[in-house]
């Protein structure tokens, strides 16, 4: 059974008229800004299709897909529990992202997951993607790897 699910990045632009934007509105909301209040969850989504199939298929043929991006945290990031003593990177720097396939199960498919920044490795690890239930590992303070489940087209 094939599943296609569709790509979707989420975003959203706020413009307010000028009148909008004197000081007699009372408090706005503003981002990366620490005054103890709220934490915002900001997700950008991209769905990959999966099949359902007998491990000797045609499917099951390594294609080499592999996700690849970087970005660039607006905070530090301690990494825990994955060298003798805990490590920070520093806001700003750019923080390589690499997801593969790194194994099929029965029910769940095993996504390799590393962060790297520059030549030092910070973290790799394995998250378990369900196809009918969501699932989430936190690679850091703040940051997850989540899988979903899509609906079938």
């Amino acid at each position: 059974m094939r599943r296609a699910i569709p790509i979707v990045l989420l975003g959203v632009v706020l413009a307010l008229p000028p009148s909008l934007t004197s000081s007699d509105e009372g408090p706005v909301w503003f981002w990366f800004s620490e005054c103890g209040g709220l934490s915002l969850t900001l997700e950008v989504r991209l769905s990959i299709p999966l099949c359902h199939a007998q491990r000797e298929s045609v499917h099951s043929r390594r294609l080499e897909h592999a996700i690849h991006f970087t970005f660039r945290p607006r905070r530090s990031i301690r990494w825990t529990g994955y060298r003798d003593e805990d490590e920070k990177t520093a806001a700003g720097r750019p923080l390589e992202v690499d997801l593969w396939e790194a194994g099929a199960d029965p029910d769940a498919l095993l996504i390799g997951a590393a962060v790297s920044d520059g030549d030092t490795l910070r973290m790799n690890t394995i998250h378990i993607a369900y196809p009918t239930k969501r699932a989430e590992t936190e690679i850091a303070g703040g940051l997850f790897v989540v899988s979903d489940p899509g609906k079938t087209p």
